[in-house]
C-alpha cells in the first residue's frame, strides 16, 4: 500500500481514546470500605487522619477510590478499626472448617504443648492407642501380644 493511501486511511479512522474504559478502579471498593468503617467508628476524616498520622486530604483521596494507602498505613487502619487487612482490602477470607473438638479440649492440648516435647510425645502415643482401639485395630504391645492376652500369672509377677 502506498504511503499516501496509508496516511489517508489512518486519518479517516476515529481517534482512539487512551483510556480503556470508564470502569471504576479496584481501589474504589477499598475507599467505600474505609468510609464505611470510619463512619461506623463515628470518626470524621480529620479525626481518622490525626489518629493514623496522615493528612485529611490523604484520607479523602483513599475514600474517593483514587488510590490505596501504603502497606504500613493499612496495618494501622486495620488495628484502629479492629479488622484484618484482608477485610480492608476486600479479600475473601478462607475460614477453616469448624472443628468438633471443644474449646476446653483445645485449651488442654495447648497446656500439654507447654509441658514440653516429652509430654507431647506421650500424649501422641496415648491418642494413637485410643484411636486404634476405637477403630477396632488395637495394636499389640511392644512384647508382641496385647496386655489382655498375657497370662494372669505373668501379670501378677510384675506387680
Amino acid at each position: 500500500m502506498p504511503k499516501i493511501e496509508r496516511v489517508l486511511r489512518s486519518s479517516s479512522r476515529p481517534a482512539r481514546s487512551r483510556r480503556k474504559s470508564a470502569k471504576k478502579p479496584r481501589h474504589a471498593d477499598f475507599g467505600a470500605r474505609l468510609a464505611e468503617l470510619r463512619a461506623g467508628a463515628s470518626l470524621t476524616q480529620s479525626e481518622l487522619a490525626e489518629r493514623v498520622g496522615v493528612s485529611r486530604r490523604q484520607i479523602a483521596y483513599y475514600e474517593s477510590g483514587t488510590g490505596r494507602p501504603p502497606g504500613a498505613l493499612l496495618g494501622l487502619l486495620a488495628d484502629l478499626f479492629q479488622v484484618s487487612t484482608d477485610v480492608l482490602l476486600g479479600r475473601e477470607v478462607q475460614r477453616a472448617p469448624a472443628s468438633r473438638l471443644s474449646r476446653a479440649m483445645l485449651v488442654r492440648l495447648r497446656q500439654v504443648e507447654s509441658l514440653g516435647t516429652d509430654a507431647c510425645r506421650r500424649l501422641e502415643r496415648l491418642l494413637e492407642r485410643f484411636v486404634d482401639e476405637e477403630q477396632g485395630k488395637a495394636k499389640p504391645a511392644r512384647g508382641g501380644a496385647t496386655r489382655a492376652a498375657k497370662p494372669r500369672a505373668v501379670r501378677s509377677r510384675r506387680r
